[in-house]
């Protein structure tokens, strides 16, 4: 079997419109834990990535002007950091999507076209795998 592959989401990030309404900042649970349960809720129902994906929150990704942020990680792949995300279904579904392209490529470097618009506009870095004459696991 493959290795998991992680994707983390930013639980303290706000998009810019919630960022922008001091009211909704201060009284709503912040827009990435949305977007955490809603893309748990969703990789759940998804038997495509039943067991291929564990779903971390993480606590502020330094990213906060191209927020909500999350990272699409894997041994041996491409790791990716992509923004401009919020809860919306349509967000919700691109994230998904890319995340069963990543868990598909042996790579982790999923054909660009294959990549919702959206990610493929929003992606804020694509790092390269973690050198294995540096990994604990040689």
């Amino acid at each position: 079997m493959k290795n998991k592959a992680i994707l983390q989401i930013c639980s303290t990030c706000n998009s810019a419109a919630v960022k922008q309404n001091p009211e909704r900042l201060a009284t709503e649970c912040p827009e990435g834990e949305k977007l955490l349960g809603a893309v748990q809720s969703a990789v759940k129902a998804d038997a495509d990535l039943d067991g291929q994906l564990v779903i971390q929150a993480a606590r502020c990704m330094s990213s906060c002007k191209r927020s909500c942020v999350a990272a699409l990680l894997a041994k041996d792949k491409y790791q990716f950091v992509v923004g401009e995300l919020d809860c919306s279904a349509e967000r919700v579904d691109d994230l998904v999507a890319f995340a069963k392209s990543y868990v598909k490529a042996e790579d982790g470097l999923p054909q660009w076209r294959e990549r919702p618009q959206h990610i493929r506009k929003n992606t804020i870095a694509r790092l390269h795998p973690f050198p294995s004459e540096l990994s604990n696991d040689s």
